[in-house]
């Protein structure tokens, strides 16, 4: 009997010894495993916090839609329980973070640094509601701003009248309609370069980052180089799984969240941005416009009506938009 309970209590000592099993975080990118935002930033965020959490959670990336393929579906992937973070594009899902549209506005972000600083502020200041409190916010960002990538060449506002252009959010689609172009939603990045080439849309708001990663460097052949908008973006994960988790690991995601992580996000983002738009021009054959003081002043002049709009349609837009321009401007002076 002595030597069965020498045994059990080392058996006992033996188990405890062993590390209880990580949690595993299962992370949706819809982008492919090689592409910027997933690899550089996402991947390594994702070895970050696993790392802070001392062996209690695992986090897990699944690229290139390995839990759902289509843009679309991230935000309904962590609802449902499918993927427990993931990141996401609102301008997919229109009407479900509508206070966040505002990054789209043409000539406010200058880039993605600033625009993803003032987009966290204003979370934390309340000033997101809605859908954005049905979730564990990761990170709240915007890309640099998007420039006008076509088939044809296009410099004056009103060569777009008639024109089928593409958007990735919402406002920057009322934005094409104050145009008088045709504003042409639901071309996700993935099927942007197919759209162009086929004819589709001649033409779309984007930016250089996207035209790599979603191959459509050989399709366009001009380039406009404007403010006209940024797309804004969320990593989000599904709150009653963290809710679930212990406080240790708990505090290994809070410490890689939030504003350092949209800073994180936003400097990676500005500084892969440049190097794309390199590549892109030294392997195709694309018109650059970089507009002048008269050209500029032509589109804020009738990109103007899109602002009025949206500050009229959003509730409390008055606020809401006032609040980013003083925090992209907070954002400015400090960098």
């Amino acid at each position: 009997m002595k030597l069965i309970n020498i045994a059990l209590a080392a058996a006992i000592a033996v188990g405890l010894a062993v590390p209880a099993r990580a949690e595993v975080l299962r992370f949706s990118s819809f982008e492919p495993p090689v592409a910027h935002i997933t690899k550089n930033i996402l991947t390594a965020w994702a070895a970050d916090v696993s790392a802070a959490s001392e062996g209690e959670l695992d986090v897990q990336m699944f690229p290139g839609g390995t839990l759902g393929r289509n843009p679309a579906q991230q935000l309904k992937l962590v609802e449902d329980g499918v993927a427990d973070i993931a990141w996401v594009i609102p301008g997919y899902t229109p009407g479900r973070f509508n206070e966040g549209t505002v990054a789209e506005l043409p000539f406010l972000v200058k880039d993605s640094t600033t625009g993803s600083a003032a987009m966290w502020a204003l979370y934390e200041a309340g000033l997101l509601k809605g859908d954005y409190e049905n979730f564990k916010l990761i990170g709240v960002m915007s890309s640099s701003p998007n420039g006008l990538a076509s088939t044809v060449d296009m410099r004056e506002p009103a060569e777009l009248k008639g024109q089928n252009i593409r958007a990735p959010g919402p406002t920057m689609l009322s934005a094409i309609k104050s145009l008088d172009a045709v504003p042409v939603g639901g071309i996700t990045g993935p099927t942007m370069a197919e759209s162009l080439s086929r004819g589709l849309i001649t033409g779309t708001f984007t930016q250089w980052g996207a035209v790599e990663t979603f191959s459509a460097g050989g399709v366009v052949n001009h380039f406009l180089e404007l403010p006209l908008g940024a797309t804004p973006m969320l990593i989000i994960m599904n709150k009653a799984k963290y809710e679930g988790l212990s406080d240790k690991a708990k505090a290994a995601i809070d410490t890689q969240s939030g504003a350092a992580f949209s800073d994180r996000f936003g400097r990676s983002f500005d500084e892969y941005l440049s190097e794309a738009k390199d590549r892109i021009l030294a392997a195709n054959e694309i018109t650059v416009i970089d507009p002048d003081e008269a050209l500029t002043a032509k589109w804020l002049e009738a990109m103007s009506v899109a602002t009025q709009d949206w500050i009229a349609q959003t509730e409390n837009g008055q606020a809401i938009y006032d609040a980013f321009k003083a925090e992209l401007e907070k954002a400015e002076a400090s960098n």
